[in-house]
This record gives structure tokens, sequence and C-alpha cells, in this order.
């Protein structure tokens, strides 16, 4: 195993699309495996494809639903605008 196909955390976060903060989360939860390379963690990139196409798409999706919903209910709880009232017909 070679450096060019390790990956650090906040650079598989990255390309993941997440924070690094909240990518050490998904790595807990969905399990990634890492390899310690002394103090630091890496991923293999191999690995990170894999979690992508599978665990990583589903987590997006869900992800992109939840903003919309989000965005729904302030809709929803936002008043419409009013018209302006301009002297010009």
């Amino acid at each position: 195993m070679t450096q060019r196909h390790l990956l650090d955390i906040p650079s598989a976060a990255y390309q993941a699309g997440y924070s690094t903060r909240y990518f050490r989360k998904i790595i807990q939860e969905d399990r990634i495996p890492t390899v310690e390379i002394g103090r630091r963690n890496f991923i293999l990139a191999s690995d990170l494809e894999a979690w992508s196409s599978t665990h990583g798409e589903a987590r997006l999706d869900d992800f992109i639903k939840q903003l919309d919903r989000w965005l729904q209910e302030e809709a929803a709880r936002t008043p419409e605008p009013v018209p302006a009232w301009d002297d010009e017909d």
C-alpha cells in the first residue's frame, strides 16, 4: 500500500462533501475502515469510493430531503410578501 492511495481525514471529508468533524462521525457510524499511521488516521481511497457509492449517496439523498422539508416548513411559516403599492399604473 502506498501513500498515494491513502487520504487523510480532512481530504476524505472534503471529497465526500462534509466537514471534517461531521465526517469523523460518519466514519464511526458507517464503520468506514481507517489506517492509523503514527497518530493520524487515513482512509484508503478505494474504501472512500466504495462508501460513496453505497452509503454516501444515501446519506446525501437523506440530507437533501431533510433540507427540502426545512425549506418547505419555513416557507409555510413565512407570510407572503406584500405587493408594492406604487402610484404608477
